[in-house]
């Protein structure tokens, strides 16, 4: 009967958490970055007219589809997307550049890749 209790408080009971200095690290793979990163960039412009949409959307939706009363979301719908367009193009034209601008916040993957040839991994 003993050993059935000893055997059922141990089974109860959560395991401590093991002590890092008897688990050894084994490296696997090297600990350094490559010298290219793949993958692109997010578009910053992407879905910034949906707020417009939606307030066009809504504004139909309360006056039966009829486009004289809700003129002012239309041209606020026109002149956003004329907006996206013109940042599309100026973010083209950044993508293209491979030597990165100084104290630039957002960098393509071609700029990190210039800029890791520059100071590549000893």
């Amino acid at each position: 009967m003993r050993l059935n209790i000893i055997y059922f408080k141990s089974r109860h009971h959560a395991k401590a958490a093991q002590n890092e200095k008897k688990v050894p690290f084994k490296e696997i793979i090297p600990l350094h970055l490559k010298n290219s990163v793949k993958g692109g960039t997010k578009n910053i412009t992407e879905n910034k007219c949906l707020f417009e949409m939606s307030l066009l959307f809504g504004c139909w939706k309360e006056n039966a589809f009829d486009s004289n009363v809700c003129e002012k979301f239309v041209k606020n719908l026109n002149n956003c997307y004329k907006n996206y367009l013109e940042n599309a193009v100026i973010q083209k034209k950044l993508r293209a550049v491979d030597v990165p601008t100084p104290n630039s916040k957002t960098l393509t993957n071609k700029q990190i890749t210039y800029l890791l040839h520059m100071y590549p991994n000893i």
